[in-house]
């Protein structure tokens, strides 16, 4: 199980995390069903223009209901989004996504977030073998303990190479500090639109709880893509491209897709750990009642 670090790959700017020289796997038989319960934002976003560019700005009281708004908006797309990629994987029946909205509206949960239990419900109310849920890490901002340690990286390695050339006089390099803290920071709190590049972290890490068995962890996974190449834009008017819902949207779609990529090929049943209590003993798929992982 890999986890890559954001920051190495904010640093290398690479559009995604593409698995590199992988054989497809095996599909597995009989199909998997899968359910994606719910993806949640936990990016730190304060301001609905993190999310969404304006023409004129907004008023201190549309902040908080907007912002709310959009970010359910971004929780549903990108919950939406998982389940038609996944659906494409060989080997996965997975529960459509108005069918696993209306099933959750139907048990009446309280909480925005869903914990063990409620996950494990909603498995065994879909007859899902795996249900899946996911957290936007990333989203145009980054968390500072991401982008603060590449910001550091980035203006130490050019304080370095400007002081080898100039013998480190130490006015120069205190300049070129701090020309790159001005120039930098903006690109790594928030992204940047430069020469027809878009440059809009998105970062997503995405967990299964397995029911078929037992119920236990099975895997988990994270994505993050920083770059999106003009090429990419260039399907949009000059307009659309310069929009901050549109960059973002593009690289959480590119997200999800690697992840869905990484489920068809690793995601599969395990072996139960230990004796769990189990319902449906009467036959041959019985489905775990209890939970046991944090």
């Amino acid at each position: 199980m890999r986890e890559r670090r954001a920051f190495v790959l904010l640093l290398c700017l690479v559009p995604g995390c593409a698995q590199l020289g992988l054989r497809p796997a095996v599909p597995p038989d009989p199909p998997l069903k899968l359910l994606v319960a719910q993806i949640t934002m936990h990016a730190p976003l304060s301001s609905p223009a993190d999310l969404q560019s304006f023409d004129q700005p907004l008023s201190s009281e549309e902040d908080p209901l907007l912002l709310a708004r959009l970010i359910e908006e971004v929780e549903k797309k990108a919950q939406q989004l998982f389940t038609e990629q996944l659906a494409q994987q060989p080997g996965f029946h997975v529960v459509p996504f108005a069918e696993a909205r209306q099933v959750r509206a139907s048990l009446d949960f309280t909480h925005k977030e869903l914990d063990i239990a409620q996950l494990g419900a909603l498995g065994v109310q879909t007859g899902a073998d795996i249900v899946l849920t996911g957290r936007i890490l990333d989203y145009g901002k980054i968390q500072w303990q991401y982008w603060a340690v590449g910001l550091a990286i980035s203006m130490l390695a050019e304080t370095l190479i400007v002081g080898a050339a100039t013998g480190f006089n130490p006015l120069i390099m205190a300049a070129t500090a701090g020309s790159e803290l001005l120039t930098d920071l903006p690109f790594w709190w928030g992204g940047a639109y430069i020469a027809g590049w878009a440059f809009r972290p998105v970062r997503i890490k995405i967990k299964a709880l397995q029911i078929t068995g037992c119920a236990q962890r099975i895997w988990k996974e994270q994505e993050l893509v920083v770059l999106i190449p003009g090429k990419s834009l260039n399907k949009y008017s000059p307009e659309e491209r310069k929009r901050k819902e549109l960059q973002l949207g593009v690289n959480l779609e590119e997200s999800l897709m690697e992840l869905a990529k990484s489920a068809g090929n690793d995601l599969r049943l395990k072996p139960c750990k230990q004796p769990q209590q189990t319902r449906g003993k009467n036959n041959g798929s019985a489905r775990g009642s209890q939970v046991l992982y944090t």
